[in-house]
């Protein structure tokens, strides 16, 4: 999917979420039902439908992971839940958040295995916004079925908007 395209439909989603839902008590309960469904594709926690286009096809979520404020799930080469954590004009409201949503994903992913790195950010004005990657070891022979689900968090910006936002992906794989 486009990135334009893409942050354009998220403040959409932002400003509409959501049909039913289950709200998770915690963050990390969020997260980790989320986790647990991205081997079904994410079948069992899939709303409506809301877009489909040639890029993909976006359906609400009946999961809401407390902290999002925006959140669907999507199929563009695989499928993932998207959460936006915030939306908004100014830059520096993005750094606590970013801090804070490092912290409590470590919190919730370590004890499962999973193990953080980070990827240079290249958007413009973002390079203090390393993506946030949480992933499992993969042995050796692990068939592609098999994978085990991952976590990102990225900063992104969209100049047609004007708006940054804090966006934590939950990939099948």
């Amino acid at each position: 999917m486009h990135m334009k395209q893409f942050i354009l439909s998220l403040s959409a989603v932002v400003a509409l979420s959501t049909a039913a839902q289950a709200q998770s008590s915690s963050f990390c309960e969020g997260v980790h039902d989320v986790l647990k469904d991205a081997p079904n594709d994410y079948r069992n926690i899939l709303g409506r439908m809301m877009e489909s286009t040639t890029s993909g096809t976006m359906w609400s979520s009946t999961v809401k992971i407390p902290g999002v404020v925006g959140y669907r799930i999507v199929s563009a080469m695989g499928y993932f839940y998207e959460g936006a954590f915030i939306q908004t004009t100014d830059k520096n409201k993005l750094k606590p958040l970013y801090d804070e949503y490092t912290e409590k994903l470590k919190a919730c992913l370590a004890p499962d295995g999973y193990k953080l790195s980070y990827q240079e950010n290249f958007i413009a004005g973002l390079s203090d916004f390393r993506k946030v990657i949480f992933m499992k070891d993969i042995k050796p022979g692990t068939d592609a079925k098999d994978l085990p689900p991952h976590v990102t968090m990225e900063a992104l910006y969209n100049k047609d908007i004007g708006k940054f936002a804090l966006v934590m992906f939950i990939f099948n794989h």
